[in-house]
């Protein structure tokens, strides 16, 4: 190597590559094994559900459960009382 000439040299270029290989291996075990892709999936189907009960409040639809079977009614029936 000549004389002030700075640089990387290819073997510590080459090692480099070889634990960011590793690192990224290790990475998508971890999130393949370790449930991220299923708990993401259960947030956004959470987030999904409560953003169709906000938009059935703002439209004035509400669901009752009864018995295990869900009973949509319109907020104005109940305020009637004509919801049984």
């Amino acid at each position: 190597m000549m004389k002030g000439q700075k640089g990387i040299t290819l073997v510590a270029l080459i090692i480099t590559i070889i634990v960011m290989l590793i690192l990224v291996g290790v990475s998508i075990t971890v999130a393949i094994n370790g449930g991220l892709f299923d708990r993401a999936r259960e947030g956004r189907d959470l987030t999904n559900k409560a953003a169709t009960e906000e938009k059935n409040l703002a439209d004035g639809t509400i669901t009752i459960q009864q018995g295990g079977e869900n009973i949509v009614t319109s907020i104005n029936n109940v305020v009637d009382g004509t919801v049984q």
